[in-house]
């Protein structure tokens, strides 16, 4: 757009800037006063008490959010303009709010601001959580509010106490369905579900409930205040009691599943949800012409009995090889006249004539009950889909009534525009069409098209026979685990190219990738996926926790919209979900978007860790260990336990060469870090955790302890930090457009909690003072993660890192370490990758004598595409061991500039968004455009153009690199982790 099409007035008290500002809530009462008035005056009497509802609800809603935030002015003028506004309102518009509304409307009536506060900080981490009291007349007790308030604006309806029912598990098992979960009412926790049903209209079908006890409750739902310990549940339905209950011959019934439990003194009942978008479970016949669809209303699982009039009998290609010849079995009365097929999103449809079919005597390769599903560990088609697409016979599918008459139509390939889109396949007789069942055990098949596509016929959710005109893509036919807990997976895929391809494992979230080799032989592909054991540069480790979706693609492939994904052959639908435990996890099978196919990292934590109840109660138990005895341990932490690495490394292996006796503890996020012999790791958020923060002697740490985090006494804390502050950090960011006021005000307390600070440099001493309102002791010697650079063996260990990473002798290695960006969008717990260096222009300039590496920062995810020159080397656990064997660094504005300075090698610094960066989005701690150590470059082809020849591109900036070592490298001389284990054997006998 080359005009502007939206002007914003930035203010001071803009409510989209600064809510916690005095003039702000004034203006606006103002405003809607005159406006509220304005209505009375004209007798608009509903319309006024409609917009005090909205304003109550929402505009000064939003100022009351900011509540905590202001200052004792603005909290002052708050209470007096609200309260203003609030006397013109009527008593039943604040009935009319909701529970939480009216109690914080209450307490700002009553004048009640510290309850308030107390209120607000326990919402922002306990949304809509209070206790219930009285069973005839039950009431809401919030945390904080200390003293009664009007039962009318704590009295609890029946939206304010909702059940929740969620299953975890719902799969088909010996003709079964098994289901498991628990079942609740939210804020009263009680007893065990009472009873369970299928209701369709006033009809129900009992459930036999066995209960148990559970913590997945508590771990799932959100909250910390209540355990929900006896909520668990099993049940089991038999499709065959559901078979004769249709609401007529012809209409389905549809049977919801419901729970009951007591709560809040009566009985409620409420939905069971399948939660985690899961695909709902396979469709089953339960006779020849009747079956059971489960279906996802939302996430409420529901079952449809259904008869059904038509079964698909077979397809094949035509005789001409142009088309497909699609049998039907009518097994419901009247005589079709032609079979349509129509697109579902755009109703484009097309009818072909029906021809009868004279039966002959069933052929084994008709699908019968069981005749492709294997049993055990194994799940799958014994030939598969692809195998055996062609020979379908035209004979009735297993379990077709002896009466019905088979039919059969020809659709032409060319019926298809080559777009994308899936076509439903109906009988046409009379105005009535009949949707082609398919049974569960009959195969799908794959029709080639032109140009790489092809059309796929296989039933959709519904358990009805659909056309996909899709590009081809590969269907797994057998899938299992195996002894060792691998994962095997075989399928066809029909060749887009000659060249190789890889299967590529990538996370929902984060979007990062694990490749797997495959073998191929024509059409056919097997992989073995070890997920507990995943090679990479960071060791062999498990898979992180989440979904990953898996893919086929050619090998060097780069681009995510070309993967092909995976997707189960029918016949593989109601053996999933399956489960396996590896590496210390549960990995969990399950199909998504009806037939994808997913694999599940579950939690290392145990259940009763998990959530913001089982954490609570741990924060408690730290509480209490706080006071007793110390160990003789060292509990590190680096990155939040993402690494191995960075100074705590460097201080854990120079404790360890003095051999102190002390454990040695390393923190480890998701078991997404690999520690050396003789360390111990401890994971993120365990029990263990919290006990080692409250017993370790020594806590070495490069990021923030947890804000509620206490020294206890005869505790040493050495707060390292991982970076020289070119960029603001902490109280400094007040201002720009990302700063939170919270953590900045929590930076003071968190502070205190330390020992000793340790400073890389002279310059950053004041600053991280300022930035971190900390003032205690700092120990200025350098970082002792740069001590590497330093030792006597660098040459040796740089050596062996090439060998690792493939680099060829005389290969000049450029390191690319661009740094985070909190404007970027946010999945998974990361931002989102945006690397602004062309790297396929790099490779194709550069030539085959550069070796790009390519490491993200630990925030962003995604993966880096890779290719003969770049390597993505972010898993790699050290970033000193990558600047050992690199000649050249390019960043951005990433504090590894005063790291790598110390090489006295040439740095690029592609400064794309410097103005966005340096004016709205961070801002930097001193002059970086005159002082930087090398040139600025704001366009790729530029970076790429200096990387030719690095020492001729930055041979102007020689006396700038000189004064650049001279401000921030003059402490670092190899001895910093050494002068860092002083101090804390040191501060240990104090």
């Amino acid at each position: 757009m080359e005009a502007p099409v939206y002007h914003w007035r930035d203010r001071d008290g803009s409510i989209t800037t600064r809510r916690a500002v005095a003039r702000g809530i004034r203006d606006r009462v103002t405003a809607v006063s005159a406006v509220s008035a304005f209505l009375a005056e004209r007798g608009m009497t509903e319309a006024r008490r409609r917009y005090q509802e909205h304003v109550l609800r929402g505009d000064l809603w939003l100022f009351m959010e900011a509540f905590g935030e202001g200052d004792t002015a603005f909290r002052e003028a708050f209470l007096t303009h609200a309260n203003a506004f609030a006397d013109t309102v009527s008593p039943a518009v604040f009935d009319g709010l909701p529970l939480h509304l009216r109690v914080k409307w209450q307490l700002i009536r009553e004048g009640r601001a510290a309850e308030l506060l107390a209120l607000l900080a326990h919402e922002a981490t306990d949304r809509d959580t209070f206790h219930v009291r009285g069973l005839l007349r039950p009431r809401a007790q919030f945390p904080g509010v200390r003293d009664p308030l009007p039962h009318r604006v704590t009295a609890l309806s029946a939206a304010d106490l909702p059940v929740h029912a969620h299953l975890t598990e719902a799969v088909w098992r010996d003709g079964l369905l098994h289901l498991s979960g628990y079942a609740y009412v939210r804020n009263a926790p009680g007893g065990p579900p009472v009873a369970g049903w299928l209701r369709a209209g006033r009809r129900l079908v009992p459930l036999r409930m066995r209960t148990a006890a559970t913590d997945e409750a508590a771990a799932g739902s959100g909250r910390s205040l209540h355990g929900y310990e006896r909520s668990g549940f099993s049940t089991v339905v038999d499709p065959r009691r559901l078979a004769g209950r249709r609401a007529s011959r012809s209409a389905p019934a549809v049977w919801k599943l419901e729970a009951l439990v007591l709560g809040g003194g009566r009985p409620r009942r409420g939905p069971m949800r399948l939660l985690g978008n899961p695909a709902a479970p396979a469709v089953r016949y339960v006779d020849g012409r009747t079956r059971v669809v489960p279906v996802l209303s939302g996430n409420k699982l529901e079952l449809r009995a259904e008869r059904i009039d038509a079964v698909l009998a077979g397809h094949r290609p035509t005789e001409a090889g142009d088309g497909i010849r699609i049998t039907v079995r009518v097994l419901g009365g009247g005589t079709p006249t032609a079979l349509r097929i129509q697109e579902w999103h755009t109703k484009e449809h097309r009818e072909y004539p029906l021809v009868p079919v004279v039966r002959t005597a069933p052929d084994r390769t008709a699908p019968t009950d069981g005749d492709t599903v294997e049993t055990g560990s194994e799940t799958g088609s014994e030939t598969g889909p692809a195998a055996r697409d062609t020979a379908a016979r035209d004979t009735a599918g297993a379990g077709a009534a002896e009466d019905g008459r088979t039919v059969a139509a020809e659709v032409p390939l060319a019926s298809f525009a080559g777009a994308d889109g899936d076509w439903g396949v109906h009988l046409v007789t009379g105005v009535r069409r009949t949707p082609v069942a398919v049974r569960p055990e009959t195969d799908a098949a794959r029709y080639p098209a032109s140009g790489g596509r092809e059309v796929y016929a296989a039933a959709n959710p519904s358990g009805d026979l659909v056309l996909t005109d899709r590009c081809a893509q590969p269907v797994l036919t057998r899938v299992r685990w195996t002894d060792d807990a691998g994962l095997l997976l075989e399928g066809t895929c029909p060749p887009a190219s000659a060249g190789p391809v890889e299967l590529v494992l990538r996370h929902s979230g984060h979007q990062e990738e694990n490749t797997v080799a495959v073998e191929r032989e024509a059409d056919a592909f097997r992989a073995s996926v070890a997920p507990g054991a995943v090679v990479s540069l960071a060791g062999v480790l498990p898979l992180a926790e989440g979904r990953w979706f898996p893919f086929l693609r050619e090998r060097g492939e780069t681009d995510p919209d070309r993967y092909l994904p995976l997707r189960l052959a029918p016949q593989l639908h109601a053996a999933l979900p399956s489960h396996q435990e590896a590496g210390g996890r549960r990995f969990t099978l399950q199909r998504r978007f009806h037939d994808r196919l997913c694999l599940e990292s579950g939690s290392v934590l145990a259940v009763r860790e998990r959530g913001a109840y089982g954490q609570r109660r741990l924060r408690e138990a730290y509480t209490a260990a706080r006071g007793g005895a110390l160990r003789e341990a060292v509990l590190y932490a680096s990155f939040d336990g993402r690494q191995y690495s960075d100074s705590p490394r460097a201080v854990h292996e120079e404790l360890a060469r003095r051999d102190t006796g002390a454990a040695h503890l390393w923190v480890v996020r998701d078991q997404q870090a690999a520690v050396p012999p003789g360390v111990r790791p401890v994971t993120l958020y365990s029990a263990e955790w919290y006990e080692a923060l409250a017993r370790s002697r020594w806590i070495v740490t490069n990021t923030h302890l947890p804000e509620w985090f206490e020294r206890a006494e005869g505790q040493y804390v050495v707060q390292t930090w991982h970076g020289t502050p070119l960029k603001r950090v902490g109280r400094d960011l007040e201002g720009t457009r990302h700063a939170d006021a919270a953590y900045m005000a929590s930076m003071p307390r968190r502070s205190a909690q330390w020992s000793v600070l340790v400073s890389p440099n002279s310059f950053s001493t004041p600053v991280l003072r300022r930035a971190f309102g900390y003032t205690g002791e700092v120990l200025e010697c350098g970082y002792p993660r740069n001590d590497l650079l330093y030792a006597p063996d660098r040459a040796k260990v740089a050596a062996a890192l090439r060998q690792t990473l493939g680099v060829p002798e005389g290969h000049r290695v450029v390191l690319y370490a661009p740094t985070w960006r909190e404007d970027r969008p946010r999945r998974g717990g990361r931002y989102a990758l945006d690397l602004a260096l062309d790297l396929d222009e790099v490779r194709r300039a550069l030539g085959e004598d550069h070796v790009l590496l390519v490491r993200r920062h630990y925030l962003v995810g995604g993966s880096v595409p890779e290719n003969t020159t770049v390597r993505d080397v972010s898993r790699h656990p050290d970033v000193t061991e990558l600047m050992l064997v690199s000649d050249v660094l390019v960043t951005d504005y990433s504090s590894l500039m005063f790291d790598f300075a110390q090489t006295g090698r040439p740095m690029l610094f592609h400064t794309h968004d410097l103005e966005h960066y340096r004016d709205t989005l961070r801002g930097f701690c001193f002059d970086f455009e005159n002082r930087a150590p090398g040139p600025l470059v704001p366009t790729s082809a530029g970076v790429i153009e200096a990387l030719r020849d690095p020492e001729a591109a930055t041979a102007a900036h020689q006396e700038a690199y000189a004064g650049f070592r001279e401000s921030f490298c003059d402490l670092d001389d190899g001895t910093a982790a050494a002068r860092v284990v002083d101090a804390m054997l040191k501060g240990a006998q104090a």
